[in-house]
């Protein structure tokens, strides 16, 4: 274990220095989220009560709480975290696995396989996967719980049963990828335990029962008019086309667990209609693991177990219920475990072929493919440092993704790249005409610059694909007050307002919107709401100093100022070039403020 704990020290170590990932879920789950800022009643209730992004994954809210507690939003602390429980994971792979084995090799060889191979990087250097890490936890120990239960005597493993049905409901309760737990069990009780042990089915009831609740929960939250998420009409227009689009897509899987190059933030495999080659060679190697798979079954059940298990694994990301994303390497996390106890099986075959004078040689067979996992590890690893890099590294693997080059266009856009984030939103627009996200993004860039026709042309397309779009009306409204129409830039912030109440961004909007008319009390107030549910909104503060300033309370001013750069407000350009701070301009403590905080 100390061993396998210095090994991901080793390979992941690196992202301790990394950002948020603040246009992929980081933003919502972390930065933008007031739940996670510390422990407190109303914050817990708000992580039980809400969906996040189509998920409701309250133990991952709370997880956030307490890095937020330790660390505050530095993004290093979040990363340690998110590395500690990889490595728990991993050992409690090693311990499961030497319950069932017992020999050290398989078991080593296994649980490194698991923490080190490439595909594990985007769950582990994502801060927002913490949902998948947890979920593993609590499944690993859930596994545990019910393997103690079924190795007791008759009445003695009722604790153990009970902790394994709570570790359950506890996975559930990070990520819904676990339901299939009772299916595994009993393949498990089948592969294990053999024709000498019935089916024990009255001992699942508990299992399939949380993994129901949490099915309908997850498929209820993932509409997007409802919880945000990522649910949609069959690919392809029908469950046909969705399946012949998936035959390759398993079959990529196979191929990244072995060869794991061009790994990718995002995938954008193409549709199938038809049975063309590719769906038919892709469905040749389908049919040609499954008949090794029912061949390692009849030789050795346990073996397998692990092949059945993979494909078990598979099953929540299927498509069986249509999501937009058709493939991410997170989706590996759970089935790369069936793979893990693969490779250990394959590493004690080769150690009784080899014999004991061999053992350089089996060392060497072994240690070399794990060297070569890790390196490439350390270098996928290098790609998830920021958002610049990360979507830089998608949209030259997967140029045909227009989600790839949304986000490297709100990259560039952050970093002031301002025309290179122009054309990859226009490439993007080319590829998915209807993605609202770079409606959105082109319509706000073009409203930036001053193109206000272009821009208003794409918000009205994006509010007529999606007419409850937040984001969408709030950008409309900051169209209509570029070109001075404060009443319809009022009407689309109130709409964009009545459609998330809680979103204190349009409450910020419609504060600068009373700012920009001269209502300096109306705008207090706006500013005062932010104020009292975000305490530490830079934005927010950064207003009120400037409506103090217009309003020539020029030290309300400076302690709004002094707040803001304290909440983490950074824009020096706004500072020394924003015409209503210019009553400060000749202050001392103005001055001094920008030493401190700039020097």
């Amino acid at each position: 274990m100390l061993i396998l704990g210095i090994l991901v020290a080793a390979v992941y170590a690196r992202s301790l220095g990394h950002d948020f990932i603040s246009n992929f879920d980081d933003n919502w789950y972390i930065l933008y989220n007031d739940a996670v800022r510390g422990f407190s009643w109303a914050h817990l209730q708000a992580a039980f009560s809400n969906f996040y992004i189509g998920h409701y994954a309250p133990l991952q809210v709370i997880s956030y709480m307490l890095d937020y507690s330790v660390w505050g939003l530095a993004p290093g602390g979040f990363h340690l975290t998110n590395i500690i429980i990889h490595t728990i994971n991993g050992m409690l792979i090693y311990r499961l696995f030497r319950r069932w084995q017992v020999d050290r090799l398989f078991a080593l060889v296994g649980a490194a396989l698991f923490l080190l191979h490439p595909v594990q990087v985007e769950t582990v250097a994502w801060i927002s996967q913490r949902k998948s890490l947890l979920s593993m936890f609590f499944f690993l120990l859930a596994w545990e719980g019910y393997c103690r239960y079924r190795e007791a005597a008759p009445e003695r493993g009722r604790l153990a049963y009970a902790a394994s049905v709570a570790a359950f409901a506890l996975s559930l309760l990070a990520k819904s990828m676990s339901v299939v737990f009772p299916v595994i069990l009993l393949a498990y009780d089948h592969c294990f335990y053999g024709e000498k042990n019935r089916l024990w089915l009255k001992d699942k009831i508990p299992f399939v029962l949380a993994a129901g609740v949490v099915s309908g929960l997850t498929i209820y939250a993932q509409t997007p008019e409802i919880g945000g998420g990522g649910r949609a009409g069959y690919h392809g227009g029908s469950p046909w086309a969705t399946l012949l689009t998936m035959v390759p897509v398993f079959c990529r899987y196979l191929g990244m667990l072995v060869w794991p190059a061009g790994l990718s933030a995002e995938y954008a495999p193409p549709i199938h209609h038809t049975i063309d080659a590719t769906v038919l060679a892709a469905a040749f190697v389908l049919v040609g693991v499954a008949v090794l798979t029912f061949r390692l079954y009849r030789i050795d059940r346990r073996a397998g177990f692990w092949a059945f298990f993979f494909w078990i694994g598979l099953l929540p990301v299927a498509q069986i219920v249509p999501m937009i994303f058709l493939m991410y390497d997170h989706y590996l996390y759970l089935p790369i475990v069936g793979v893990a106890a693969l490779a250990g099986t394959a590493a004690v075959w080769l150690r009784d072929r080899l014999g004991q004078s061999r053992r350089v040689v089996l060392f060497l067979l072994l240690g070399l493919p794990l060297l070569v996992l890790s390196v490439v590890s350390v270098q996928r690893l290098a790609v998830w440092r920021d958002c610049l890099t990360l979507w830089s590294d998608a949209v030259a693997k997967e140029p045909d993704s227009n989600k790839a080059w949304e986000h490297y266009g709100e990259a560039l856009r952050v970093s002031g790249q301002v025309d290179a984030a122009r054309q990859a939103y226009e490439r993007g627009l080319k590829l998915g005409p209807s993605n609202t996200e770079l409606l959105a993004g082109l319509g706000d860039l073009y409203t930036e610059e001053g193109e206000l026709d272009k821009g208003l042309a794409l918000l009205q397309k994006l509010l007529e694909i999606k007419p409850n779009y937040v984001t969408g009306w709030a950008s409309l409204g900051n169209n209509y007050l570029k070109r001075g129409k404060y009443v319809e830039a009022e009407k689309a912030y109130k709409r964009a307002q009545n459609l998330q109440p809680e979103a204190m961004q349009v409450v910020i909007l419609l504060g600068n919107l009373a700012l920009e008319q001269g209502r300096l009390d109306l705008a207090r107030d706006y500013y005062k709401q932010v104020e009292a549910r975000e305490a530490s909104n830079p934005l927010s503060a950064y207003q009120m100093a400037c409506l103090e300033s217009q309003a020539g309370r020029k030290d309300h001013a400076l302690a709004w100022l002094e707040k803001a750069l304290q909440s983490g407000y950074r824009d020096y350009g706004a500072l020394r070039g924003d015409r209503r701070l210019s009553a400060l301009w000749q202050e001392p403590r103005f001055n001094y403020l920008l030493q401190q905080y700039f020097p």
